[in-house]
């Protein structure tokens, strides 16, 4: 049996290698097997997204499209907002990031650009000059990259 919420548990090695094994006896298409393979995705997601540099993106980027970015463009969109809030120094490589995935896959692009939006106006309302700043230098290094037009921007 798999614990509730796979992100907040430690499962040992041993453990995890029994509880695979188990899956792969059961359906492929299970609620857990889902929700095994859903967690995975999104911790691979964030490892690759959190070691991006500029020395190594083009690597990044072919390992990023060895994912199933379709299935996780949510997951890969709030791993990079997360990482650019974070770490505001690397907006213009998340940026370029954005870009070189925009080249095979505009929706991802396309959704991130609306979580960016729709974070700067809740933070606009909220008064949190952190939060608008860092929306506000991400759009900002999109447009730089060609990614939106400059009529966003304004």
């Amino acid at each position: 049996m798999m614990p509730a919420s796979m992100g907040s548990v430690y499962l040992p090695p041993h453990k995890m290698k029994a509880l695979l094994e188990q899956m792969k006896t059961n359906d492929e298409s299970s609620e857990q097997s889902q929700k095994y393979m859903w967690e995975m995705l999104r911790k691979s997601l964030n490892g690759i997204v959190n070691k991006v540099n500029v020395a190594n993106i083009s690597n990044i980027v072919m390992e990023l499209f060895n994912e199933n970015l379709l299935r996780g463009r949510g997951l890969l969109t709030r791993s990079i907002l997360k990482a650019q809030t974070a770490s505001p120094t690397f907006t213009h490589v998340y940026a370029c990031l954005v870009a070189c995935i925009n080249t095979k896959l505009p929706d991802v692009a396309r959704l991130l650009l609306h979580r960016v939006v729709d974070q700067f106006r809740k933070a606009f309302k909220r008064n949190n000059k952190l939060v608008c700043k860092s929306c506000l230098m991400m759009i900002a290094h999109l447009m730089n990259q060609q990614v939106v037009h400059e009529l966003i921007v304004l």
